[in-house]
């Protein structure tokens, strides 16, 4: 009788036991902060409503990155094209855009890329609020005289004059503009059910929540 006594009474300090680690474990667990969860989303706001972007589900949608971020690459060649065709092959032999088509949308097929560690910059580093110039490249004449026209130059042998700057030549567009044009034009070929009204224009609100 006394063994069986023995027995329930360490049965019972054991459920004890397990019950107050089991609490602790608990307790412990809402006093600890919780780390916030990896995300690669990017919260930005705007005028006309904030836009919850979702920066690592558009890099899979995509071959690569200058397709938003055209800043990635220079212009400056990163091989030439008889690495990788015959002699007989030339780039002045096709258009900027059927090279594009050719290769896809992965400029480091023949550019070499322009930032060394692959982050891309703010695009308000270039675009403004609001667009400086009608045109996209400011005219020689508003600074220099008739003399001066574009191709006196390579387009590299601008970038190496001290204090070069891109804004010098050229007036990029406004940033709403440029968030627009690469944004709705691809969502509304992509995905039209989603991003676009029964009439076929953009769905503004797809994208800029409600304040």
């Amino acid at each position: 009788m006394s063994g069986d006594f023995f027995k329930r009474r360490n049965w019972t300090r054991s459920l004890t036991f397990a019950m107050v680690v089991a609490f602790s474990a608990v307790i412990f667990g809402y006093l600890i902060p919780e780390s916030p969860a990896e995300t690669d989303r990017k919260y930005l706001q705007n005028t006309a409503g904030p836009v919850l972007f979702d920066h690592g589900k558009h890099t899979e949608l995509t071959d690569s990155c200058s397709v938003c971020h055209h800043t990635l690459y220079s212009s400056a060649q990163a091989k030439t094209c008889e690495s990788c065709h015959g002699e007989e092959m030339g780039a002045d032999e096709f258009s900027h855009a059927e090279l594009k088509e050719i290769h896809g949308t992965d400029c480091s097929q023949c550019h070499q890329q322009e930032v060394e560690d692959g982050q891309a910059r703010s695009c308000r580093e270039c675009h403004s609020g609001v667009q400086q110039s009608t045109t996209a490249v400011i005219a020689c004449s508003e600074c220099h005289d008739d003399s001066y026209t574009p191709e006196i130059m390579e387009h590299d042998e601008y970038m190496e004059i001290e204090d070069h700057s891109c804004k010098g030549c050229h007036a990029p567009s406004s940033l709403s503009n440029v968030y627009h044009a690469i944004c709705s034009d691809c969502h509304l070929e992509n995905s039209p059910e989603r991003f676009s009204q029964a009439d076929g224009k953009i769905n503004c609100s797809a994208c800029h929540l409600r304040q």
